[in-house]
């Protein structure tokens, strides 16, 4: 029997004292271990971001680039001065692969939580930027819709799949390093001006990511040709409704999808559901000692 179906058969424990951030359980701290993330969980502690290396292969990637480049040319939307598209999920089983990608669900949980949910899926093409681009503009926390000063538990984790080199003159995401441990939005100075700002830098194939609370701007001019494709995929501490809904994937859809696709959709908790939280007993206890580890 796997963890997960073990896990369904379980009765759900009820937790009366909340986990503080960054105290992890063992098995979580063992999961990290596994799958050789201690250090980067130090990181993204220390300066609100962070870099997954080895997180899928080259023929992952490859097959990613070319997915969303399909999909952004077809011309489904734009992403600011980018092109792209959003609700992403069910276009292409290449989606699925990435959510569910297991050192990116593992700090999914360290950063937000068990239960968290998957909250959007985009993908984005930036072009040569043209000469007139205003060079700063756009820095924010992507928990911007809610009030500062944040809560100390962290609210929303962003990955970037990284389908080309992250560079400054690739025109990367640019992130303020230890501007999560401020817990409130940049001022009008401070996104004026994008004082210590730095540009991400990794390898095609890598991802990068920050928390809810980390200063970043995706406003980098790219001075070189080509195109800079990432793949979006935010997710968000189950107290938080997500961006996108996938309410219309029925049960049909889910028959062989694996249980983690499930909570990241929201079927395992007792929240927005058409019959109501009590029609589902322990799916509300579950949801409960949930948010507070």
């Amino acid at each position: 029997m796997s963890e997960a179906e073990n896990t369904q058969l379980q009765a759900p424990k009820i937790l009366y004292e909340t986990r503080q951030p960054f105290d992890l359980t063992e098995n979580l701290q063992a999961r990290l271990e596994e799958l050789d993330l201690v250090e980067v969980i130090k990181h993204v502690k220390e300066y609100g971001y962070g870099y997954i290396y080895d997180a899928v292969t080259q023929e992952f990637t490859e097959r990613l680039r070319e997915t969303i480049m399909r999909i952004a040319n077809s011309g489904e939307g734009a992403i600011g001065l980018d092109t792209g598209a959003n609700m992403l999920l069910a276009k292409d089983p290449i989606f699925e692969e990435a959510v569910l990608n297991s050192k990116v669900l593992a700090i999914v949980e360290v950063l937000c939580g068990k239960g968290a949910l998957l909250s959007q899926v985009a993908g984005s093409v930036k072009q040569k930027s043209p000469p007139d681009q205003p060079s700063v503009g756009g820095l924010h926390a992507d928990q911007n819709w809610m009030p500062a000063p944040f809560p100390v538990h962290n609210q929303m984790v962003t990955f970037c799949w990284a389908c080309d080199d992250f560079s400054a003159e690739g025109g990367s995401t640019k992130v303020v390093p230890k501007s999560h441990l401020l817990r409130r939005h940049p001022n009008a100075e401070e996104v004026a001006e994008e004082t210590d700002i730095v540009s991400t830098e990794c390898p095609a194939g890598s991802v990068v990511f920050w928390d809810g609370s980390a200063w970043h701007s995706g406003g980098g001019l790219r001075t070189i040709d080509g195109e800079r494709v990432v793949l979006h995929v935010t997710y968000s501490r189950l107290a938080l409704r997500p961006v996108e809904s996938y309410d219309f994937l029925g049960e049909d859809w889910l028959a062989d999808r694996p249980y983690e696709m499930r909570v990241l959709l929201g079927r395992e908790d007792f929240l927005a559901t058409p019959d109501g939280g009590f029609a589902h007993g322990e799916k509300l206890v579950r949801t409960f000692s949930w948010s507070k580890e």
